[in-house]
Order: structure tokens, then C-alpha cells, then sequence
């Protein structure tokens, strides 16, 4: 590109418009209100169509996209300040700030060389604005955060922004989501009562994860400051050059603390992130969709949810990036990157970090294609106790016209589990890498043939919608999801609330654990050491008791073996002339000195 594109391009691509799509793919889910919304922003704020360009490219994280450096980088000084506001904007609509978003705005702050003073300033105006209680009436919800947090911002951009931030915002999200056949997927008394009982356990649930949270972070913050306590007493009792078994007892403590508050408050640190993005989602019932790059997911997704029809079957190689979210009826379908594709590792970090969410997960493989690794999968699933269905997608060219009139004929036979071409042997695979990676197969594999499905909603198949629809065997897989929903919907949501709020406080109880072990070992070894300690003692006194009776008999015995040769000496002397001739014959044998 020239010098002189590079000047038209640059003057033609809003890059505050692309720095707040680039703030709504930070939390790695795109809602599809917020993709709406964004798209409506575009049109209220008139941004040019390269700019809408390259909205397009950040959302689909294609590699020719602008990045987040670039974008921020090219926006004019004397608009920074009310850029970081909209990114603000953005990042608090929820009332939570996650911590992938926060790192992007204090990367933000970082290239732009925003003091961290003047950053946190900005991060508490945003977190005052932000709705303290989730049971504010219409009146109060209506006057949005971004309209009051942008105050004063009086670009065309601004002024858009404040509208669809309304829009997004989660008391509004999907209040006007309605399509067309909808009641294949969860309609009926029963899914009403089954969802609103769902919402009530899930908020009961809740409460009790949420106590148990901090009672265990407020715990172990105490023993850190204990901790901490023990080793100044130690380290104040203890004199230099002296005690070193007391020196090292309190750099074992110290050990001990540094640990606890680098790693497991850390962890639980992000354990609070979760369980505020589950709050956000108490009402819903959430259902993932995983599985390797071209399995069907995103076609599933479109199906049922009929959005992201343009992304299907227009040659790319992939059409998810970030966790896909899409809301209806109190229902959530995520729709995940796929593993096993280029960029996989980092795809995979980011569909983990929806399972914990999850209430259920749909499992997308193909009958082409079924191969072992994609099962590894399950290990985090079972790790964090998550069910799932798996829904084999058979693989059939139906765009030919005789291959679509043939499968119509009887689509039966291509779903049958014998013989040479049926599904059996796939069946039996899939069970036998779930019991290598899950432990068990006691969960339901539905066949369907998700192009059948998907052709029933183009035009050219009008005529054909009920008959591909039926064949396609969709309505298996929805009734799967409907019984899990209706019959353990409830179970399924105390385990996504509960069972991972367990498994994050087990981690440091584990670790305390381990930690009483290494201390109950070392109790025991300064034990036997005085024990020891007490028996050399003991025997060093009562040796030492022996050699000084020893030697005070030596030299008595000095003493009394000369008392016959004086006595010859001295026999004529009188009694003083005796005395003083014995203390200088003491004195010639050192007998006090000695002693």
C-alpha cells in the first residue's frame, strides 16, 4: 500500500469504532445483541464501509484484521480520553468489569501512557456508576450506565453509543428476541415450570456458593496474616548467629505464606471472577457447543437459533473465534471455537473458559471423521463434572439433486447402525474414547445430518422445509436437551454452581492440607531431634560426671601417695611448722589449681 492510501485509509476508518469492538470481543463471548447492537452503532454513527470492514474482520478474529495495538495507536491524542471512556463503557455495562477486560483497558492505558493514578481514578468513577443491586425497578434501569458514565461526551459516536449500550445491557438482553419456529427447541408448561424452577435453584445455589466462597478466601487470608505473625515473632526471638533450626522453621513459614497468597488466593481470585459470570446468568439454562473445527457446530448454532446463517457454507475455514452467545427464552446457546485447527491451543483456552458455565454440553463430532485426540476433550468435563451429549453429524452431499432425492427416498438407511456403512462402529468408538477420557459412556449419542437440517431453511428448499427438517433427525437431538433440561434441569444447574464452587475451594483445602502434612513431618523430626537432643545430653553429663570423679581421685591420690615421704620428713616438726610445710607441698603439686 502507498504512502497516499495508507493517509486515505487511515482518514477513513473510525479507529475509536474499532477500539470499542475490539473492548466487546475482550471477555472472549460475543453476544448476538451485542453484534446487533454494534452494527446499529455503525449505522447511527455513519462510519464508512471500510470501517465496517474491518468491525467485520476483529469479530471473526480473521489475521488480516487491525489488531488492538494498531487500533489504538491511531487514534489522535485529543480523542484518547473519551475513547477510554467508551471502553469503560463497554467493559461495565454488566455491572462487572471481567479481568481479560480490565487487562485490556490498562493495556490501553499502558500504550497511551495513562498513569496508573489516573487509571484507577477512572476505573472507580466507572465501578460508581454501575448498578449496585440487581433488583432495580424499570424506572431506574431505563436511565442506562453508559448515559450517565458518558456524560459530557459529545461526539456522534458517544451519543450512539449511549443508545445501544441500553440495548445490550443485561436486563434488556434478548427482551425482543423472537424467530420463527422457535417451538421445536423448548416450548410447553412443562419447559416453563422446569426453567423457572431451574432459575429458583440456581439463585438458592448461589447464595450458598457464594458464602462458602468467601468464607474460604476470608480464612485463608487470616492464616496468611497468622502466618505472617509467627514468622516476626520467630524471626524477633531469634539472635543472629544463633538458633538456625528456628531460622529455618520461619523460611519454611514464609515459604508457606508466599505460596498462599501468589498461587491459591490468586486461583481463587479467579474463581470470583467466575462466579460473577455466573451470576450474570442465573435465569438461563446454558448450553455449549464444542467439538474440532468443520464438526457442525456454528451450523447447529444457526439452525437453532437462526443466527449466523451468512457465515455458513461461504468456503471459510471457520466461522467461531470467540464463545458465541445467543439468549431466548432463558435459555443460553454458546457456540465455541473449534480445537484442532490452526491457533487450536489458544481456541481451546478459550473455549474452557465457558465450561464452567455450562450446564450442559453438546458434544459435535462427525462420522468421517472421529478420531481419538478430539476426545481428550473430556478430561476437562470430567474434572469439572459437566454432562454431555454427543451429536454424530453425518456427513452426506445433499447439494447434488439426485444425492437429495435419494436420501429423501429413505433417509432411515442412512442413519441405520448395521452393516458395512452404518453408524455402529462409530457408535462404539465414540463410547470407547469416552471411557478412556471420561470414564464412563452413560451419556445418549444422537445421529442427525445437520445438512438436511440447514437446507430446510433456504429458500430453494421451501417446499421440502417439513420433509428435510424431519429426516435431518434434528428433533431427536432437541428432545435430548429438552428431557435434560425438564427432568434434570435442576440437578444440572446445582452442579454447575455448586459442584465447581466444591472443586475450586477443594483446591486449597488440598493444598492446606499438604501444607499440615509438611509441618506435621517436621513436628515429628523436631520431636525425635529433642528426643535426641535430651539422650546425648544425658549421656555427655553422666560421662562427664565420671571423668570429673576420676580426676578429683587422681589428684587426691597425688595427694595422699606424698603424705608418707613428708611424714618422714617432717616427724620432729611442731604442729605450725607442719601446717606450713603440707601447703607448700600442696602448692608444689598445683592441688588447688588442678581442682
Amino acid at each position: 500500500m502507498s504512502i497516499q492510501a495508507t493517509e486515505e485509509f487511515v482518514a477513513e476508518v473510525d479507529y475509536r469504532f474499532l477500539l470499542i469492538t475490539h473492548m466487546i470481543c475482550a471477555d472472549q463471548q460475543i453476544h448476538n445483541e451485542e453484534t446487533k447492537s454494534l452494527r446499529s452503532l455503525a449505522h447511527q454513527s455513519s462510519v464508512s464501509q471500510l470501517t465496517l470492514d474491518e468491525m467485520e474482520k476483529i469479530l471473526a478474529q480473521d489475521e488480516q484484521r487491525l489488531v488492538f495495538e494498531t487500533v489504538a495507536q491511531r487514534i489522535p491524542a485529543h480523542l484518547r480520553t473519551e475513547a477510554l471512556q467508551q471502553s469503560l463503557a463497554i467493559a461495565y455495562i454488566d455491572g462487572f468489569c471481567s479481568p481479560l477486560e480490565r487487562e485490556l483497558v490498562q493495556q490501553l492505558a499502558k500504550l497511551w501512557t495513562i498513569s496508573t493514578e489516573d487509571l484507577q481514578h477512572l476505573f472507580e468513577a466507572a465501578e460508581s456508576f454501575t448498578p449496585k443491586s440487581s433488583h432495580s425497578s424499570e424506572e431506574e434501569t431505563s436511565i442506562s450506565f453508559g448515559a450517565r458514565f458518558l456524560k459530557g461526551a459529545d461526539s456522534l459516536l458517544s451519543r450512539a453509543l449511549v443508545d445501544q449500550l441500553v440495548n445490550i445491557a443485561p436486563s434488556d438482553v434478548g427482551r425482543q428476541v423472537e424467530q420463527v419456529r422457535r417451538e421445536i427447541l423448548l416450548a410447553g408448561p412443562e419447559y416453563d415450570e422446569a426453567i423457572q424452577h431451574c432459575a429458583q435453584i440456581a439463585k438458592e445455589d448461589y447464595k450458598f456458593a457464594e458464602i462458602a466462597f468467601k468464607g474460604t478466601f476470608l480464612t485463608l487470608q487470616e492464616l496468611g496474616l497468622n502466618l505472617q505473625q509467627v514468622v516476626q515473632t520467630i524471626q524477633q526471638k531469634t539472635k543472629q548467629g544463633q538458633a538456625t533450626t528456628a531460622k529455618d522453621i520461619a523460611n519454611q513459614l514464609e515459604e508457606t505464606r508466599r505460596s498462599l497468597t501468589a498461587k491459591i488466593i490468586q486461583e481463587l481470585e479467579s474463581v470470583r471472577a467466575s462466579l460473577k459470570a455466573k451470576q450474570r446468568a442465573l435465569n438461563h439454562f446454558s448450553i455449549v457447543f464444542m467439538g474440532r473445527t468443520g464438526s457442525g457446530k456454528s451450523t447447529l448454532h444457526a439452525i437453532v437459533t437462526g443466527e449466523g446463517w451468512d457465515a455458513i457454507g461461504v468456503g471459510k475455514q471457520r466461522t467461531t473465534r470467540f464463545n458465541r452467545v445467543y439468549e431466548w427464552k432463558n435459555i443460553r446457546i454458546i457456540d465455541t471455537p473449534g480445537n484442532s485447527a490452526p491457533n487450536g491451543q489458544i481456541d481451546e483456552e478459550i473455549a474452557k473458559s465457558i465450561i464452567d458455565e455450562a450446564d450442559v454440553v453438546c458434544y459435535v463430532v462427525t462420522d468421517d471423521s472421529t478420531q481419538g485426540t478430539e476426545f481428550k476433550f473430556l478430561e476437562i468435563l470430567k474434572k469439572k463434572t459437566k454432562p454431555f451429549i454427543v451429536l454424530l453429524n453425518v456427513h452426506y452431499n445433499l447439494r447434488e439433486s439426485r444425492r437429495l432425492e435419494h436420501f429423501l427416498k429413505n433417509p432411515d438407511r442412512f442413519f441405520a447402525k448395521e452393516g458395512q456403512s452404518g453408524l455402529g462402529g462409530h457408535i462404539e468408538r465414540i463410547r470407547r474414547y469416552a471411557r478412556q477420557h471420561y470414564s464412563n459412556d452413560y451419556f445418549p449419542i444422537i445421529p442427525t445430518m445437520l445438512i438436511a437440517a440447514q437446507l430446510a431453511y433456504e429458500p430453494a428448499h421451501q417446499l421440502q422445509q417439513k420433509q428435510l427438517l424431519a429426516a435431518s433427525k434434528l428433533q431427536d437431538f432437541l428432545d435430548s436437551i429438552r428431557i435434560s433440561l425438564i427432568q434434570n434441569g435442576a440437578i444440572r444447574r446445582s452442579q454447575t454452581l455448586l459442584g465447581s464452587t466444591v472443586g475450586s475451594i477443594n483446591q486449597p483445602l488440598q493444598w492446606v492440607s499438604e501444607q499440615v502434612n509438611a509441618y506435621a513431618q517436621l513436628t515429628q523430626t523436631l520431636k525425635d531431634k529433642h528426643e535426641t537432643t535430651k539422650r546425648t545430653l544425658e549421656t555427655a553429663r553422666k560421662d562427664t560426671c565420671e571423668r570429673l570423679k576420676q580426676q578429683v581421685n587422681c589428684i587426691f591420690q597425688d595427694a595422699i601417695n606424698t603424705v608418707p615421704a613428708f611424714a618422714e620428713d617432717h616427724w620432729d616438726f611442731n604442729e605450725a611448722e607442719m601446717k606450713r610445710g603440707w601447703e607448700k607441698e600442696l602448692k608444689t603439686q598445683r592441688f588447688e589449681e588442678r581442682l
